[in-house]
């Protein structure tokens, strides 16, 4: 089919001569015969394939937007096709960018979880104990022996801390306050192991506070990693995409989106409000006293330590 030929499609197809079908079966035909004219020699026969098919998929409006007034029907096809040609040709483009931030995405996690492993000291744990002789003594038994030993002010103080503290507590420490309180060993671990009890639900948020916490901090970095890439890699090969932009502007929100996150968490563990504390009803309930008096012997634990601290102060 000749140049001129094409140009009647339009007007046949008008008088009903050729059916739509028949209409963009010849307009194939010629595209494929002469697929040079339009600059689709300087691709593989996949894409060529690619822009037949849109051109298939834009055949109604191809039909009705052609106006032979302003110019023949060859010069309205080589626009469109030129057109769908610099379509494709961005899609490929962002497709490469998106599968090489997605590459460059799986070397930084695989990066950040070889870095978190290397980082494990197993020596330096520090996991909760737990009582490695556990009493057969029940609660009120307990309680009624603290109440015969008559423990004194500061004692009360230093166990009601250690069951506050229960969770956190190391053999050697439990061992250190049953010296200073004069309490029986197993008898402290028995309280310890009550106020645990009760920590369960407290500890499951613990952690996955702590799971946000990483997470956060992960894509805080990660997206701050992407960010330099790309620049590097526009300062480098000097290719700009046209949504390049829109990307950064993305990623620029995600990163500080997960940065506040890092650190809105970080600030409540700094302050000690995801720490795991039995209640201080728990803590009287196992002393055999009202909570407002271990609010009171906390208080003064909090006033002494005040104190210890500006006696330092002037000190120095």
């Amino acid at each position: 089919m000749k140049t001129q030929n094409l140009n009647e499609l339009p007007e046949q197809m008008q008088c009903g001569k050729i059916s739509e079908k028949q209409f963009i079966d010849q307009i194939c035909k010629f595209v494929i015969k002469n697929y040079p004219v339009f600059g689709l020699h300087k691709y593989d026969e996949d894409f060529r394939q690619e822009v037949l098919m849109n051109l298939i998929e834009k055949k109604t409006r191809l039909i009705h937007q052609y106006n032979p007034e302003i110019g023949d029907f060859f010069t309205y096809l080589y626009c469109n096709i030129c057109n769908i040609i610099n379509i494709n040709i961005k899609k490929q483009i962002i497709q490469s960018l998106r599968e090489k931030i997605n590459y460059e995405e799986c070397i930084l996690e695989l990066e950040e979880k070889e870095e978190k492993y290397y980082r494990i000291d197993y020596k330096t744990f520090d996991l909760p104990k737990v009582p490695f002789k556990p009493s057969t003594t029940t609660q009120p038994e307990i309680m009624q022996l603290l109440k015969d030993k008559q423990l004194k002010h500061n004692e009360k103080k230093i166990v009601i801390l250690a069951l506050k503290s229960s969770y956190y507590l190391t053999d050697e420490q439990i061992l250190r306050i049953c010296s200073f309180s004069g309490v029986n060993k197993d008898h402290l671990y028995q309280l310890i192991e009550k106020c645990k009890e009760t920590l369960d639900e407290k500890s499951l948020r613990r952690e996955r506070a702590e799971e946000r916490r990483n997470f956060a901090y992960f894509h805080h970095k990660r997206y701050l990693k992407i960010m330099a890439k790309l620049d590097e890699d526009v300062l480098s090969n000097g290719k700009v995409c046209k949504n390049l932009d829109q990307m950064k502007a993305h990623m620029t929100t995600m990163e500080q989106k997960h940065r506040r996150s890092w650190s809105r968490l970080n600030d409540s563990f700094e302050k000690g409000h995801i720490y795991l504390r039995p209640t201080n009803q728990t803590v009287a309930n196992l002393m055999g006293m009202c909570e407002r008096q271990v609010n009171y012997y906390i208080n003064c634990a909090k006033r002494d330590l005040e104190k210890s601290k500006i006696e330092k102060s002037d000190e120095a």
